[in-house]
């Protein structure tokens, strides 16, 4: 089984510091079990499109370069997790929303993906990413008792940005490559909750992988624009595993079962003439 573990967060505009720590400290007292997958929301260090991009666009290629990657370097070290970031770094002629991996005690960031469907905010300042990246992770013996094919249990795994949810085609893509779980990482708004639920369900029972969204949330209801919270975690057939509350931060977690995936995927073909066999 592969445990994931959603950071629903609210994060403080202007105060990269006081996030990176708050989150931190979110994590660690959790106390993720080992190999785990750790999810953070969109722009979780600085807030969804901060006023001064310039001041908020940050190097993730290693735990050497910026402060948000040597706290999710930090975080995975600590935790022995896989842990997903986000934030803003620098494109030619402007900026990319960027998600960003790191593996424990490992320098490198381990994998990137940079938002391919910009929100209207987004427009004027960010440039759209070309393509679509997937990462592999291995289960561990720790997270699987005695199985001696845990480490064998592999997964493929697609990652994606709030509003890339509205454009089901990248979702088909990523899963024809081969991915058997999907993370969404946003700052979806709580006017458009019914959206970003029913979106997420179909992402799921349409393509038949796990769904993984962590979503930022708004615990001051004067917010100008309250986010929705209800981060959610989701099974192939379209069953809710885990989720959080529309209003406060909170981790969510479940556990997910590659095997029971497979099985599913051969009981009701689907995917089949669609996705190559080898990755049903």
């Amino acid at each position: 089984m592969l445990k994931v573990y959603l950071v629903q967060f609210d994060s403080v505009k202007g105060n990269k510091t006081e996030n990176l720590a708050r989150a931190k400290k979110m994590i660690l007292d959790a106390k993720p079990a080992t190999g785990s997958l750790i999810l953070l929301p969109e722009m979780f260090a600085t807030g969804y499109v901060p006023a001064n991009l310039d001041n908020a666009a940050e190097d993730f290629s290693s735990n050497s370069a910026d402060e948000t990657a040597r706290t999710l370097s930090e975080i995975a070290d600590a935790t022995n997790c896989i842990i997903m970031g986000a934030g803003i770094t620098r494109a030619s002629h402007g900026f990319y929303n960027h998600i960003s991996i790191y593996n424990p005690h490992e320098a490198q960031e381990s994998c990137g993906y940079n938002k391919m469907n910009l929100f209207f905010p987004e427009k004027e300042s960010f440039k759209a990413g070309e393509n679509i990246n997937l990462f592999k992770l291995k289960e561990i013996p720790d997270q699987v008792g005695n199985d001696n094919k845990a480490e064998s249990v592999s997964w493929t795994i697609a990652s994606f940005i709030c509003y890339d949810l509205r454009f089901p085609e990248i979702f088909r893509e990523a899963t024809k490559k081969g991915a058997n779980l999907i993370t969404i990482q946003a700052a979806w708004p709580a006017k458009r909750r019914a959206h970003w639920e029913t979106l997420l369900r179909a992402r799921a029972i349409e393509n038949q992988v796990y769904i993984a969204a962590v979503n930022a949330v708004s615990e001051n209801p004067n917010q100008k624009l309250p986010l929705a919270g209800t981060s959610l975690i989701i099974s192939p057939n379209g069953d809710i595993l885990a989720e959080g509350p529309s209003q406060n931060e909170a981790i969510i977690s479940a556990e997910l079962d590659r095997e029971a995936e497979h099985n599913y995927r051969k009981s009701f073909p689907v995917l089949e003439g669609i996705v190559p066999p080898e990755f049903l």
